[in-house]
């Protein structure tokens, strides 16, 4: 999988060893956008939200839909603030509460191999903090196929699924309409690929302004499992220092 000429990469999932093995065996545990952004944060402080004491990973800003120019400004944003009083307001953005957050993400990390160096770049040492163990897909299309064919197997065509690498925005001077594949720049070393599934409802259809039948998203927060089966055929886990140092095992070769 690549987005560069000179770039590819082999998508990696960083876990501990025990999550990494239930992973080596099918089954793909994936969150809804929810649980990472700012719309529980009350629990998280309180520490009510389960297994998410672990503020590296979330973006408060998850679920960004626009970052608000403060010099320009918006409609509602210039209603309400005075010249005097915007000044003093370094950013204002839009978080979404109706569609993104009921998104499921599976994220991975990118083992990028840049092609005019002949090697591949180096992780950071923050991804220690996500696990002790790198499961690294060695035959991604293989693994995104298999997804698909889960997918359809369990929902049919009410599905609404993306996969893109992710963008790294400056909150202090890139303005502008966001999606559910930009993160803010401080989470950069990340170098985070994801899968975004929304699961619709068959029976809730509108019609928009063109003709078209559009599916209603499911506004539901909980976690979404597939089980694809073993996939020790496609993919290898490692210690993360291994990842790290790039002691890399013979299976892993130059991506296309």
């Amino acid at each position: 999988m690549g987005t560069q000429d000179v770039k590819v990469f082999l998508p990696v999932k960083i876990l501990n060893k025990q999550w990494a093995n239930k992973l080596l065996d099918g089954s793909i545990f994936i969150r809804s956008v929810n649980d990472f952004g700012v719309w529980n944060l009350d629990a998280k402080i309180e520490g009510k939200a389960k297994e998410m004491d672990n503020s590296f990973r979330g973006d408060i800003r998850e679920g960004l839909v626009m970052n608000v120019d403060p010099n320009k400004g918006v409609p509602f944003f210039n209603s309400i603030f005075t010249p005097e009083i915007k000044v003093h307001i370094p950013n204002m953005w839009y978080i979404d509460e109706n569609f993104f957050k009921y998104l499921k993400i599976y994220c991975m990390y990118c083992l990028t191999y840049n092609k005019n160096q002949k090697q591949f770049e180096q992780p950071d040492e923050k991804l220690k903090d996500f696990g002790d163990t790198a499961v690294i897909i060695y035959n991604p299309d293989a693994f995104l196929i298999r997804i698909l064919q889960k997918l359809d197997d369990n929902y049919g065509d009410n599905i609404n699924f993306k996969i893109n690498k992710v963008s790294y925005y400056d909150i202090s001077k890139d303005f502008g309409n966001f999606n559910i594949f930009w993160k803010e720049k401080w989470y950069e070393w990340q170098n985070e690929v994801r899968m975004a599934i929304g699961l619709l409802d068959g029976s809730d259809i509108k019609v928009d302004e063109n003709g078209r039948q559009l599916k209603a998203l499911i506004q539901d927060t909980n976690p979404l499992t597939l089980e694809i089966g073993n996939m020790k055929d496609i993919a290898v886990a490692i210690p993360i220092e291994d990842l790290i140092n790039l002691k890399l095992p013979t299976e892993i070769v130059v991506p296309d």
